[in-house]
């Protein structure tokens, strides 16, 4: 699933059928553009199922009551986090552990990411901890399709990224109205409104 298709960006243009060359341009710019806003967010937003292998909590992080080894919580890379498959404890002196889910048993999850020990601390070795989540938007928020559909038009209107241009004695600006760059760079109205889905770690 792409934050937006090129049908959306023709629609938004108001022009006829595009051609293959127009699709593969629109394409184009669309993923430029998603390129701008996860560099902001510092995560990408659509929906996926990773695995990652996490270093453990930094030993300034542990409880005043832990007996120094780490912290109660684990943060994953990516959110929303909408189902966790699989924790592992990565053992170097012994078989790796298979944790379990739950209030009563191993640990519990949140989607705003966080991994929550029961009843023990996460280990405070690096690379200790393996994770098989699935994390991200199913459906991206219309409010950041709004910005990747409007960097792609910008582009697709100002190619050559101009402030401004003047044939005889007609111009026109392409400044944005709240003062922001031109062209594939975020306003600061962008910035503002991806911060709701900055990555946290």
């Amino acid at each position: 699933m792409a934050y937006a298709t090129a049908e959306d960006l023709r629609l938004l243009l108001g022009q006829d059928a595009f051609s293959a060359e127009e699709t593969a341009r629109a394409d184009l710019l669309i993923g430029m553009a998603e390129g701008a806003v996860e560099d902001e967010t510092g995560q990408p937003l659509e929906q996926s199922t990773d695995t990652v292998i996490l270093d453990a909590p930094t030993r300034s992080d542990r409880w005043p009551d832990s007996p120094g080894t780490g912290s109660r919580k684990l943060l994953l890379p990516r959110w929303p986090v909408t189902s966790v498959t699989s924790v592992t404890w990565l053992r170097d002196d012994a078989d790796d552990e298979l944790l379990v889910e739950g209030a009563a048993a191993d640990y519990t999850w949140s989607a705003s990411g966080i991994l929550t020990r029961v009843g023990a601390w996460w280990p405070t070795t690096d690379r200790s901890t393996e994770v098989v989540y699935t994390a991200g938007y199913a459906t991206i928020p219309n409010g950041v399709k709004r910005i990747i559909l409007r960097l792609a038009a910008a582009a697709w209107n100002n190619p050559a990224l101009l402030a401004s241009e003047s044939l005889g004695d007609h111009s026109r600006s392409f400044a944005t109205s709240d003062g922001g760059a031109v062209g594939m760079a975020l306003s600061a109205s962008d910035v503002r409104a991806l911060g709701s889905y900055r990555a946290r770690t």
